[in-house]
């Protein structure tokens, strides 16, 4: 009972210290209009995650997922992006065991493109290269890519926003249009501008524990129409959300499996989900909440599990 008691103290005050400390958005009435576009691409609420679930397995980033979830009637979809040791890039989320087995001796020190597009992921997926997705790019003209890259140093984002450009242009430079790199910081922002103006950008706060206020003002000075945040900065910032709809730009958030918390996140003023779940797009927006009611123990289940996030950002630095 006392151990019950101290974690949820904790729980309550952690909550409490990162909701303090990333404050609060001004919300009166002299806010300037929006000043945000909008684009073609924004219309699609949802968001195959790592190119979405497949056969029940998550964050393949495979062919297998992205044909899959593209004959469900996906056409947004997100991708994570590493580098190998002679600087290709691949589709790839971490180099943990699970994705390729085979590999694991590796632990993502020394592997090459060639053993990485020579081994199965999970044992049953083919892999995907980076000329690999440009390919499918170009075989399905009708969908757009948001890229996920794991660079943590300006010099690796330098490295691997010039190759991917670079490869783009060796394809299709009309390609780029439908590429939206996901920024981290305004910092990432300046370097990835400054290889190549990408039109279209996501402003995503998962590595970041920037304020809300501060958060609307870099979206605003920056033009950005789009922004993507973990469940957990929806309760912790519940006028986060709200702020940024005054400007027109739309709330992405991320990983979201589950019909009740998706409806639950449109009444905070969520516009669209990364998700993993094997549903088309059309099947998991169905069957509204009716007027007046809330899915009490999905909006618990959620927020529980979005606290329990916060412990594991703190972890595991950011997995998404």
């Amino acid at each position: 009972m006392k151990k019950t008691i101290m974690l949820s103290l904790f729980i309550v005050i952690t909550a409490g210290i990162i909701w303090c400390s990333w404050g609060f958005v001004w919300s009166g009435q002299n806010q300037p209009a929006s000043t945000a576009g909008t684009s073609g691409w924004q219309g699609n609420r949802l968001i195959a995650h790592a190119f979405g679930g497949v056969n029940g397995a998550s964050y393949t980033n495979s062919y297998e997922a992205f044909i899959t979830n593209y004959n469900r009637g996906y056409r947004l979809f997100e991708v994570d992006l590493v580098q190998t040791t002679d600087r290709e890039l691949v589709a790839r989320h971490d180099w943990s065991d699970r994705l390729q087995p085979d590999l694991a001796a590796h632990r993502g020190q020394n592997v090459t493109t060639l053993q990485f597009a020579n081994s199965l992921i999970m044992g049953r997926f083919h892999p995907l290269t980076l000329p690999d997705i440009l390919q499918l790019m170009q075989q399905y003209p009708d969908f757009d890519l948001i890229v996920d890259t794991k660079a943590g140093s300006k010099e690796q984002i330098q490295q691997q926003f010039t190759h991917l450009v670079n490869e783009a242009h060796r394809t299709d430079p009309a390609l780029l249009n439908r590429i939206i790199p996901e920024i981290f910081s305004p910092e990432m922002y300046d370097t990835v501008m400054g290889i190549y103006p990408f039109p279209n950008k996501m402003y995503s706060l998962y590595k970041t524990g920037a304020s809300a206020e501060s958060i609307v003002e870099f979206v605003r000075d920056k033009h950005l129409t789009a922004v993507a945040m973990p469940v957990y900065r929806v309760y912790l910032n519940p006028n986060l959300v709200p702020a940024l709809n005054k400007f027109g730009v739309k709330s992405y958030v991320h990983t979201v499996n589950r019909r009740p918390v998706m409806q639950i996140l449109d009444r905070f003023g969520v516009h669209g989900f990364y998700t993993d779940q094997e549903e088309s797009p059309e099947e998991l927006m169905l069957a509204d909440v009716p007027s007046g009611h809330v899915d009490f123990p999905g909006y618990m289940s959620s927020g529980w599990a979005s606290i329990r996030n916060i412990v594991m950002k703190v972890r595991n630095n950011g997995y998404k």
